[in-house]
């Protein structure tokens, strides 16, 4: 009983240090970095590594490696995720499964041999335990980590993956925040995500002060005049209550809609109960990856679409559903992309996606936006 609540102790301590981690990250790489070595006393590691993905395709965007595989095991990893056969926990997998964090052992029953990447990629690097996650939310998935251990060491047991599975919630959070926050800086149009810092109006009254702005960016007033609410102090209704609520919990998100009918998706989260609260506030927009799609390949933008899809790991009774058309109708688009893009299977189309539009903006180091995609 004794040995079970100091488990949970190193544990919950574990997370509050993952939590300061997320607040005080500034890039995603240095999220990653922080998180993990806050996770190391709890969840001992030979390497590792995590990367940013596309919510829209579940595709890698970027991440740390140095730390993980060899440059050579790297290489061959990538063309087993991204257009080898079909593998136990790929991380397009992982994204849409019902939990998104598990081992390599448990997902063959103890047989890691029959796993291409353990044979080709793990084993050569003297690995023997992988530990997968995928970070997620209602949007998709935004990032992976993977944890690895050589063979003289004990596999991840259960208490590890509950872990792991415990701070998908703000590892997300701080990450989106993260993006949100590169566009702004890049971008100063009109159109762009707008960041806007409140604090109390009283700090020696604490919880029952009223808000009042800090910092506005130069798009806030902009989205602020578009909301058809009426005032609550410095700001509408809807985002004021918004921001107390975060400050109350920690965090909020809502969707609100514009005069114009536009959706705009508002991110609010306090730092700690009575500090500072940020309040992002980002336009919806449709998949970036579709668009890429249909310049680069020719396609139309429901190919693009189904594409998408495929890359997303979705079969194509899913992806009738999700478009509602039939089968014949998705088989039919299935077709004429790989014709235009110059391929026979689906493995070949998610590896060309991801060697053509992927990899190389990565190696370019381009930031990324709100939504996952390249600025």
């Amino acid at each position: 009983m004794r040995r079970m609540a100091k488990a949970s102790s190193a544990s919950d301590r574990a997370q509050r240090q993952v939590l300061d981690a997320c607040r005080q990250a500034t890039t995603p790489a240095g999220l990653f970095t922080a998180v993990q070595q806050a996770l190391q006393p709890q969840l001992p590691v030979d390497r590792w590594c995590a990367m940013t993905l596309d919510p829209a395709t579940s595709l890698p965007t970027g991440g740390v490696h140095e730390r993980g595989f060899s440059p050579a095991g790297g290489q061959r990893l990538l063309h087993l995720e991204f257009g080898g056969p079909d593998d136990a926990i790929k991380l397009a997998a992982l994204a849409r499964g019902k939990t998104a964090v598990n081992t390599l052992s448990a997902a063959t029953q103890g047989r890691v041999e029959t796993s291409a990447r353990f044979r080709e990629v793990l084993a050569p690097e003297g690995i023997r335990h992988e530990l997968r996650a995928v970070f997620r939310d209602a949007h998709g998935p935004w990032a992976a980590m993977v944890l690895l251990r050589a063979g003289d060491r004990p596999d991840f047991d259960a208490g590890e993956v509950e872990l792991l599975a415990a701070v998908n919630e703000p590892v997300t959070r701080a990450l989106r925040r993260l993006l949100l926050l590169a566009e702004m800086h890049a971008h100063a149009d009109p159109g762009a995500p707008a960041l806007i810092l409140l604090e109390r109006a009283d700090p020696q009254a604490g919880a029952d002060s009223g808000l009042r702005v800090r910092h506005a960016s130069a798009t806030a007033q902009h989205w602020i005049e578009q909301v058809d609410d009426s005032s609550a102090g410095p700001l509408p209704y809807a985002l004021y209550s918004l921001a107390i609520n975060a400050s109350r919990d920690g965090h909020a998100v809502a969707r609100i809609r514009t005069r114009a009918g536009r959706w705009l998706t508002a991110h609010a989260e306090a730092a700690a109960p009575s500090e500072a609260i940020s309040l992002i506030l980002q336009p919806s927009r449709p998949h970036e990856i579709a668009q890429v799609l249909t310049g680069a390949y020719g396609l139309t933008a429901r190919e693009a679409e189904v594409a998408r899809l495929v890359a997303a790991g979705c079969g194509n009774e899913e992806i009738a559903k999700l478009l509602f058309v039939s089968r014949y109708t998705v088989e039919d688009h299935l077709k004429k992309c790989y014709e235009k893009l110059g391929v026979r299977s689906r493995s070949e189309l998610v590896s060309r996606l991801f060697f053509d539009q992927y990899l190389p903006r990565t190696k370019d180091e381009i930031a990324l936006d709100g939504t996952g995609w390249f600025l």
